[in-house]
């Protein structure tokens, strides 16, 4: 049973931070994937939030912002995303994921799914309905924190 004091809830969310990280890494190494974790991150924040600015890209994923420019440059060259002038600010740009970058991340994702498939299978029914509503609370929750 999980305490809803403050340090029950703390503790609960480091082990949903750390295993979902966990979790994430494991299923990504099984996809076999070539193409960078941030590169894949930035095809899901465009391809989920809409387009966004190099700069707000790097501020959600905690790097820099040349080194998101970088990563945004390689993606352009391959086709995954694109880039347009900000009507609001002429010396930025936009970044938009583009449908080939929404079918590579969508096929890293399948392949992902198919590694972690047999472990799931392994679960009973009981055990299947709590992860599909564990991943439901997750959606809710980093929805909520996406809002602030």
């Amino acid at each position: 049973m999980i305490s809803q004091s403050p340090e029950g809830v703390d503790q609960l969310a480091v082990r949903l931070i750390s295993q979902g990280s966990r979790f994430a890494r494991t299923a990504s190494r099984r996809a076999g994937e070539q193409r960078s974790l941030i590169a894949l991150r930035v095809l899901a924040n465009l391809q989920q939030e809409g387009d966004l600015r190099v700069g707000e890209l790097a501020r959600r994923e905690t790097i820099s912002q040349p080194a998101m420019t970088a990563t945004v440059n390689r993606l352009e060259e391959d086709g995954l995303v694109a880039r347009a002038a900000d009507p609001a600010d002429a010396r930025a740009a936009i970044v938009r994921i583009t449908d080939a970058g929404g079918a590579e991340l969508e096929a890293f994702r399948m392949r992902a799914a198919a590694g972690v498939r047999p472990a799931l299978e392994a679960l009973g029914e009981d055990d299947l309905a709590v992860l599909g509503r564990a991943a439901a609370l997750l959606q809710q929750l980093a929805d909520r924190l996406n809002d602030r």
